[in-house]
Order: structure tokens, then C-alpha cells, then sequence
């Protein structure tokens, strides 16, 4: 007679045990989104932790194109600043995760540098370049 072994490991329990830590975290973002002019756009998101836990800068990594960035984040309000320095143009990834003890939360979005166009409307063919 056979006994049958219980399995252990990741995904061997019911719900949240499969997907890891409870996300509680929401990551909210604010710009870049779009298409934008400018090569060196800010990026800006806030980042709250709905159990109520105060988060600090050393509870969220920011990445743009997959490279890790210096941001500053005013914890009274949640918000993550960071400057990109001067970008391509093209498609470009930003990336916040962020983690406690009580959960995680992460937001991926895109934006698109469109340089050129000089910034503003306007002039011989009134903006409609």
C-alpha cells in the first residue's frame, strides 16, 4: 500500500500561496505617458500601501529600460520623482516595484520620446506638423 506525499514548495498551497505576497501595495503612475516631447521627461508616481504601512525609499526600486534609477520620494504623499537624463527617441519602459513585510506592488507602463517639432504650435503651418 502506497502513501500518497503531500506536496510542499511554491504552488502547492490554495490561493495566495500561489502568487506569492499579497498585493497591497498600489503603484499609481503620473507622467510620462504617451507620447512626449521633451528627451529628459520627469517620471512621476505615487506609491501607497493600503494596510496603512509607512513605505520608505529603501521599499521601491525604479527602472527605466531596465536600468536601475535614483529617484527621491516624499513620503508624506507617496510620490516618486526621478529624472531620466536625456532619452532616445522611441518607446521607453519605466518599471516601479515596490515591497514590505505585508506586501508588494509594481507598475509597467510605457511612453514615447517624439523629438523635434521645436515644442511649440504654431508658426507658417499653424501646428499642423
Amino acid at each position: 500500500m502506497s502513501r500518497r506525499r503531500r506536496r510542499t514548495g511554491p504552488g502547492s498551497r490554495r490561493g495566495g500561496g500561489r502568487s506569492g505576497p499579497r498585493r497591497t501595495i498600489i503603484v499609481t503612475p503620473i507622467e510620462p505617458r504617451g507620447d512626449v516631447k521633451s528627451s529628459s521627461p520627469t517620471i512621476r508616481a505615487t506609491v501607497e500601501d493600503r494596510n496603512g504601512s509607512v513605505l520608505s525609499r529603501h521599499d521601491i526600486d525604479v527602472y527605466v529600460d531596465g536600468e536601475d534609477m535614483s529617484f527621491n520620494f516624499h513620503r508624506p504623499s507617496g510620490t516618486v520623482r526621478c529624472f531620466t537624463g536625456r532619452l532616445s527617441s522611441g518607446t521607453h519602459t519605466v518599471d516601479i516595484q515596490a515591497s514590505t513585510d505585508d506586501g508588494v506592488g509594481r507598475k509597467r507602463w510605457t511612453f514615447n520620446v517624439k523629438k523635434g517639432g521645436g515644442g511649440k504650435k504654431g508658426g507658417l503651418l499653424g501646428g499642423l506638423l
